[in-house]
């Protein structure tokens, strides 16, 4: 018997073929053996018709909806209506999924959405816009070709109800677009009653991140709804100051809910002065350049979509009277 930790001698012929098949291994001339080979496919097509079974099974008691990924369809793009930001965002909005614009005031936002639901309607889409800061401009829409007769306007007085609303929507599978205009003007139930007697609160009471806890419960609900019913919810967000940096910057506020579950984000604000587009007026008998719009800058400050590259931006001229000008 050998003694343990010394090791075996192995004979001359068994050690050429253990080299021999390490060398076969290396140059890929190894080759399998016909009976292990029949064995496990044997054992594979074994396991394969398990699983159908299984996910038969499970397809059928409605507790999830299983399917191999080869059949996942792509998701389907709404257009914006401007082909610089269809190009710029590799298809335009995503149905199935949620897009943010934001920017401070005046940057665009509102007339970007304009142009989409106008677009969404001509193609035949159903559209609801949710008017929560109650700025929803009739003539403005009407400049863009949005259908006012179809269009489905929606008002509410809390951040829930908003949030509810898009979820019905989805859920029954009754629209294709949603605007939400905007992210911030919603108003939690928290931040206006206190306790089951709901007692209005002072806006001395503080109601820190209680927006950004219903964004966060309101995506934990609606997330599948909103896929299922292959709907693109475009939330337009307002910007603001970031006060607890070192430089003092603009950031989308929300909370990370809103970062994590939306796949496409930009960020819109006005460009340089000097690149504005202006026009020759006469002003007491002399001509003086006048501005007539801004340089309309568009960033790309997320993406998890293809074709579209994350710090990508555009610059377009945008008129004061007719919104995004492409011809220039």
């Amino acid at each position: 018997m050998a003694q343990r930790g010394r090791p075996r001698k192995i004979s001359k012929e068994s050690e050429i073929l253990v080299k021999k098949g390490l060398q076969e291994a290396k140059e890929g001339k190894l080759e399998s053996n016909p009976l292990v080979e029949r064995n496990n496919n044997q054992i594979n097509n074994e396991r394969q018709d398990k699983l159908n079974d299984v996910l038969r099974e499970l397809n059928k008691s409605g507790t999830a909806k299983i399917d191999f990924a080869s059949n996942v369809q792509e998701k389907e793009r709404l257009s914006f209506g401007y082909r610089c930001l269809d190009e710029l965002t590799g298809g335009g909005l995503i149905r199935g999924n949620t897009t943010v614009i934001w920017g401070s005031k005046g940057s665009g936002k509102t007339t970007i959405a304009y142009r989409a639901i106008a677009t969404a309607q001509k193609a035949g889409h159903i559209v609801a816009y949710i008017d929560v800061e109650r700025a929803y401009d009739a003539s403005w829409a009407k400049k863009f070709d949005v259908d006012t007769q179809t269009l489905v306007y929606i008002t509410c007085n809390t951040a829930e109800e908003v949030l509810d609303t898009v979820i019905k929507l989805c859920k029954e599978k009754v629209v294709d677009l949603i605007v939400l205009d905007s992210i911030q003007g919603m108003s939690p139930h928290g931040e206006q009653y206190e306790g089951k007697a709901e007692k209005e609160r002072s806006v001395e009471d503080d109601s820190m991140a209680l927006l950004a806890r219903k964004l966060s419960q309101f995506f934990r609900m609606a997330t599948s709804y909103i896929s299922e019913a292959q709907c693109a919810l475009l939330l337009i967000g307002q910007a603001r100051m970031d006060l607890g940096s070192f430089i003092k910057m603009e950031t989308l506020s929300g909370g990370h809910a809103l970062l994590h579950n939306s796949r496409l984000i930009l960020r819109v604000r006005r460009g340089q002065g000097a690149d504005a587009t202006t026009e020759k007026i006469e002003v007491e008998g002399k001509k003086e350049a006048h501005k007539i719009g801004f340089d309309l800058v568009v960033r790309v400050d997320k993406s998890q979509i293809q074709n579209c590259t994350e710090g990508n931006e555009l610059h377009v001229p945008f008129l004061f009277k007719s919104g995004i000008n492409e011809s220039r």
